[in-house]
């Protein structure tokens, strides 16, 4: 077997899954990203005409295609979005009217897939800092903002993760003929999410991760106390 080949002159690798973000979105900080996402979480369910709403889905398009995302992976990401909003379409469609459905869908879309190239153009350790950030005054409520921060960003993390793990067991599933079997689906899926989230912990007790006292409340001390004088 050969040597490996030596990467071109100015060439960049595509993000891989679990890898660093790459591409332009990458480059912009966490806050302004998650504070596009809000703003534009209101304005898109505040416009109801139909041709603002497709120049923004192709805004939301350009934005996930921009986070550089392997075509292929993306593509699965979205299959199962793409399938549940045509159902909704659909369903809406049939009973208050085309243009209504059309709008609702667009809106879904374009959303969802602004949340995907914000998630997939943030690092873990960006989100967790935000999220520290933004919490930080609910420590005068007792709360422990670093602790919260990190529950926020594993669960927005997690989610593509249990996605990923999804289709790989139901491919996997498949290949043994097991099509019309959810239980040989799920059984797997809980089975390696748990081992996941076992991982997870034993990662973050291995770093000795814990939780700053409360407001008001003395740490605990972790000296031994001295030996009183003999005699």
């Amino acid at each position: 077997m050969g040597a490996p080949r030596p990467p071109r002159p100015g060439h960049r690798a595509a993000r891989t899954h679990g890898g660093v973000p790459a591409g332009v979105l990458a480059r912009i900080p966490a806050g302004p990203k998650f504070g596009f996402l809000f703003l534009a979480s209101l304005g898109i369910y505040a416009v109801a005409d139909l041709l603002v709403l497709s120049a923004v889905f192709v805004l939301a398009v350009t934005a996930a295609v921009l986070t550089r995302t392997p075509l292929p992976r993306l593509a699965r990401l979205l299959a199962g979005l793409v399938l549940i909003v045509g159902i909704v379409v659909l369903t809406l469609g049939l009973t208050t009217g085309w243009v209504a459905a059309a709008v609702s869908g667009l809106r879904l879309l374009s959303l969802c897939l602004f949340a995907y190239a914000v998630s997939l153009s943030t690092s873990f350790s960006e989100m967790l800092a935000l999220f520290e950030r933004v919490l930080r005054p609910t420590r005068h409520l007792g709360l422990n903002p670093a602790q919260t921060s990190l529950a926020l960003s594993m669960t927005i993390r997690f989610i593509p993760e249990i996605r990923a793990k999804y289709l790989e067991v139901r491919e996997a599933q498949f290949a043994r003929g097991l099509h019309n079997s959810p239980v040989a689906v799920l059984v797997p899926l809980i089975v390696r999410t748990l081992e996941s989230a076992q991982e997870i912990s034993d990662a973050l007790d291995a770093r000795c991760f814990d939780s700053a006292p409360a407001p008001g409340r003395a740490p605990r001390s972790t000296t031994t106390a001295p030996a009183p004088p003999p005699g």
